[in-house]
């Protein structure tokens, strides 16, 4: 069922990148959208497209492999607060590419739970307020590091292309893009250093905790970095730290290492 609902999300992402595309290449769409265009276009075929998508998400974390005690299930919750972020994101964050970012990074999450099988129990941890502590710690955490990875994956794209090129255009200046990633990695601290010490005080000195917690001192070290002044105002150094980090909570999330053998309720 989880494969099913998956496909069919999948479906819509690719049909929202052909109506993209389609009015991209008729010159009908700018990529930056204006406040005019907003103002005018309140609820358009993208939103209603992101609905649907976020709609099928939403049924997803009722099957049986939404359960947050697995891996699957975090990484569908994960799925449902970025794709919340991406219907509201085009009103934010005024870039059509950024949110082109997003989406990939939702893809890759989608094709995770399509390929990778469903592990169903991890070791011992039951239900404390401190599991609850760690497991809403660290799928805030993820997404706001999901988030801030996105502008990341910006920055490095506009720094690498050429300047005369389109894609060197579509993508936000650098310091705009580093200003938004400092901003989510920042906010993604409070979090991590929630579910780290739920880790620590539920599972002890564990893979689990130990991986996640290089993870939230990585998202740190970019922190700090950034509050360096440089001769060109950007810090390409930060981008890889956060880079990495993601990386870190990918591999916990798939390999399994995240799923718990109880299941959470409120």
């Amino acid at each position: 069922m989880h494969k099913m609902l998956s496909l069919l999300v999948l479906f819509l992402f690719i049909l929202e990148e052909v109506f993209h595309q389609k009015l991209g290449k008729s010159g009908r769409l700018s990529s930056k959208p204006t406040d005019i265009s907003i103002v005018r276009n309140n609820f358009d075929r993208f939103d209603l497209t992101r609905l649907l998508e976020l709609l099928f998400l939403g049924v997803l974390v009722s099957t049986p492999s939404g359960n947050p005690s697995t891996g699957h299930g975090q990484l569908t919750m994960m799925l449902v607060s970025l794709q919340i972020a991406r219907l509201f994101g085009r009103r934010i964050l005024s870039r059509w590419s950024v949110l082109g970012v997003l989406q990939a990074l939702e893809v890759v999450l989608l094709l995770t739970i399509i390929l990778v099988p469903v592990k169903s129990s991890y070791g011992e941890y039951p239900f404390t307020p401190l599991s609850l502590v760690a497991l809403i710690g660290g799928v805030v955490y993820s997404v706001f590091v999901s988030i801030a990875t996105a502008f990341s994956i910006s920055y490095g794209v506009r720094l690498f292309a050429p300047e005369s090129s389109k894609t060197y255009e579509m993508f936000p200046p650098l310091a705009g893009s580093e200003s938004w990633a400092v901003k989510f990695s920042s906010f993604s601290l409070f979090a991590g250093i929630a579910g780290a010490t739920g880790l620590v005080l539920t599972r002890g000195i564990s893979l689990l905790p130990i991986l996640f917690s290089v993870s939230v001192i990585l998202q740190f070290a970019g922190v700090l970095l950034c509050r360096k002044e440089t001769f060109n105002g950007h810090h390409p150094r930060a981008h890889i730290l956060w880079g990495v980090s993601f990386l870190i909570l990918y591999f916990l999330a798939v390999s399994g290492i995240t799923t718990t053998s109880s299941v959470p309720t409120l």
